[in-house]
């Protein structure tokens, strides 16, 4: 089993560039000839989060109209620079929410030795991550129903530190979140917001953070970093799954690198809308 995932595309539906800088369609458009190029196909694609910039429902049109004729079933999740409702008008295969746990775009991939759970951390307005009583309830609901299966959970926003200053925000409800996850040893937590590849250990379970398809963080680890971009290879993860042992590959999207950079995220928002 191979499951792709995908982040922080700051997808612009205007023809216009991310942060003045960044042609994120034409980045996007070398991530989907990768992925026909590629000899073995990913059996799931996960899209975890920030997809459109500042939630350009356009964005979300030329999303489907890329990724559908791949023929990979594909699942979504949003991150602080998208729209809740308009992914859930657009993109509503890619994100198969349960009821129970709405506005909140919260659900489970179950196969027959391995469990997806996508878990919603965005607050309509807000930049930083969040875990609300809801989505602890659910969450802890559906952990207990398969408890014996490794288990990746997906989420935009990381709940650790990771040094990257002005990125490592308060996340909301961190000790109850963190709670949770010390008690499910099947857990490994997959995460993206931070466009860089990091690999941490928290609450006893492995953690890792995705590469942006588009811009990467520059790696400034003082207090103040974390506020620019560099133009180094984009990339993704790939988590394998296969005889009982779960690997994740760093990978990179063949493009013309420049490094150029570090570039302010200027000109974006954190959305607000009908969903809040």
């Amino acid at each position: 089993m191979r499951i792709l995932q995908l982040s922080d595309t700051h997808l612009r539906g205007d023809n216009k560039l991310s942060f003045r800088v960044v042609d994120t369609r034409r980045c996007l458009d070398a991530t989907v000839a990768h992925l026909k190029s590629m000899a073995q196909k990913p059996d799931v694609i996960i899209l975890s989060g920030d997809l459109a910039d500042s939630g350009d429902l356009n964005a979300y049109h030329i999303l489907t109209e890329l990724f559908s004729p791949l023929n990979i079933p594909i699942y979504a999740l949003p991150g602080n620079h998208d729209r809740r409702d308009r992914m859930q008008n657009v993109l509503k295969d890619w994100c198969p929410s349960d009821p129970d746990v709405a506005p909140h775009i919260c659900y489970t991939v179950e196969m027959d030795d391995l469990r997806l759970v996508v878990l919603d951390s965005t607050h309509p307005g807000s930049h930083s991550g969040h875990f609300f009583p809801a989505v602890e309830t659910w969450l802890t609901g559906e952990l207990r129903k398969r408890p014996q299966v490794q288990t990746l959970l997906f989420m935009h926003h990381p709940p650790f530190t990771t040094g990257l200053g002005v990125m490592d925000e308060p996340f909301e409800n961190q000790q109850l979140f963190a709670a949770l996850v010390a008690d499910n040893p099947q857990l490994r937590l997959c995460f993206g917001h931070m466009h860089r590849p990091i690999i941490t250990q928290w609450q006893g379970r492995l953690c890792v953070t995705a590469p942006s398809a588009a811009m990467q963080i520059d790696l400034d680890l003082s207090p103040e970093g974390g506020d620019t971009f560099v133009m180094e290879a984009p990339g993704y993860l790939l988590h394998h799954w296969e005889n009982q042992t779960l690997n994740t590959h760093v990978c990179q999207i063949p493009t013309n690198v420049t490094f150029d950079g570090p570039y302010p995220f200027a000109d974006s928002v954190n959305p607000v809308g009908p969903s809040d």
